[in-house]
């Protein structure tokens, strides 16, 4: 998808309004997936065509995050919503950010995918270990977390909300391999220093993806204080 996204203003009940906003933010969620999915098949070739892909969609989230959170505010001063109204347009704003967030992460794997010409995997063969493979776990974990986080939004599912954030350390250790063995190889041989600095912001990016994902899910687990009689 390319080009601006135009909203239509809706002015209604709130129950309408907070149903529009929804399925604003589950559209940019899907299209933040879409990035992430170009920018890692990026890394493995046809780089030109899936980064561009990936980096105008990040275009395209963060103009669609500027409008939730504007048509939020919007809703927040019209209706002077409180308890579950209130609670449910504030996690929509924070679901909006973090999916924009997810697809500016996307855009760096895509920029670095760019310039190691899609041939990642080529570059890790000379590392030590088995670095093409954790990259590979990697990309894979990052792209269940994401996936998992668009349907837990969108079901208001807590069950995979929870487990979304448990399997999370999952991918942080599979970071932390990477991270390990591309290091050591970094210090050992520096003909291949570039690439593999390149890689490691990769790596570091697929992690905040994770990040990202646990935000999310933080959000919608919140349960607020008891209100003091």
């Amino acid at each position: 998808m390319a080009g601006t996204i135009e909203f239509v203003e809706r002015s209604g009940s709130i129950e309408d309004e907070i149903a529009g906003l929804t399925e604003e933010t589950t559209e940019l969620a899907i299209l933040a997936e879409d990035a992430f999915k170009n920018a890692a098949a990026a890394l493995y070739g046809q780089e030109q065509e899936a980064a561009f892909i990936a980096i105008e969609h990040e275009r395209t989230c963060a103009q669609m995050a500027r409008t939730i959170h504007t048509r939020a505010l919007t809703l927040l001063a019209r209706h002077l919503p409180a308890g579950e109204e209130m609670r449910r347009i504030l996690e929509l704003q924070q679901f909006a950010a973090e999916f924009a967030r997810i697809a500016e992460d996307a855009t760096t794997i895509a920029e670095q995918a760019l310039q190691l010409r899609g041939m990642a995997e080529m570059h890790l063969l000379r590392a030590a270990g088995d670095a093409p493979l954790l990259l590979l776990q990697l990309v894979r974990q990052a792209y269940f977390e994401v996936r998992g986080s668009i349907i837990a939004t969108t079901a208001r599912d807590m069950a995979i909300a929870r487990r979304l954030v448990s399997e999370d350390g999952e991918l942080d250790q599979l970071f932390l391999a990477f991270k390990r063995v591309v290091k050591a190889t970094i210090r050992t041989d520096v003909t291949v220093s570039g690439p593999l600095q390149r890689l490691l912001v990769v790596g570091v990016r697929l992690e905040d993806i994770g990040n990202r994902v646990v935000a999310i899910c933080h959000t919608l687990l919140y349960t607020p204080p008891p209100t003091a009689n």
